[in-house]
């Protein structure tokens, strides 16, 4: 049995959706990753959460940067994430 990671659903959706850019509601984030607890409250308030930062996992980061996407743009007011994907390997994925 493979142990499902918090973050996997993200990484599924944007690994099997194929677009160059992907943008996302809140809503929609909740309904992958978080059915049951829904978005953590920090994410919908705080910029910082949405880094695309592989250091810190425990933020949303491991799901976007597994899936070789990035965060762009966040607008929290409206409720909104656009991702890209990268075009090449930054060495992120290498170590």
């Amino acid at each position: 049995m493979v142990r499902r990671k918090k973050y996997d659903g993200i990484t599924q959706y944007l690994k099997h959706n194929g677009g160059s850019q992907v943008t996302l509601t809140f809503t929609q984030y909740d309904e992958l990753l978080f059915p049951n607890s829904g978005l953590p409250k920090t994410a919908r308030e705080d910029l910082d959460w949405w880094a695309n930062d592989y250091k810190h996992p425990e933020k949303g980061a491991y799901g976007w940067l597994n899936a070789k996407y990035e965060v762009v743009h966040v607008n929290l007011e409206k409720e909104y994430i656009v991702f890209n994907k990268l075009v090449k390997s930054t060495g992120l994925f290498d170590r």
